[in-house]
């Protein structure tokens, strides 16, 4: 590989290390997480089981300074709409982290990705 294609490169990839850095939460700032400990595993809707129904749901929730829940939505739909509330009003009894700014506790958006599989 020529030097100058690997000068290329590396400049490149710094670039690009740089753009991620930038994106990154702020020093004593986080999203909300889920605790998954603290609710029951989502119920396969029987439906979808002898459908062999399988996919992932992205679920988006509004958790406040609390931890609990305010609101909850379908980001991206697993394919069936009974997977998706199966587990959106599941997960939406768990208790969450809350997201923190500046190191204080606040409300804020947070991303969940649910995978369903049959075992």
């Amino acid at each position: 590989m020529s030097r100058i294609i690997r000068t290329t490169l590396h400049c490149l990839f710094l670039a690009l290390a740089c753009a991620a850095s930038a994106h990154a939460a702020p020093q004593g700032s986080s999203r909300a997480k889920l605790d998954f400990g603290s609710c029951a595993k989502p119920q396969y809707p029987a439906a979808d089981v002898q459908a062999s129904h399988e996919s992932k749901v992205t679920l988006g929730f509004l958790v406040n300074e609390n931890g609990k829940v305010k609101d909850s939505k379908v980001i991206k739909s697993s394919g069936f709409t009974t997977l998706d509330e199966a587990a959106r009003s599941a997960l939406a009894q768990c208790s969450f982290q809350p997201a923190v700014e500046q190191g204080k506790a606040v409300q804020g958006w947070t991303k969940v990705q649910y995978v369903w599989t049959l075992r």
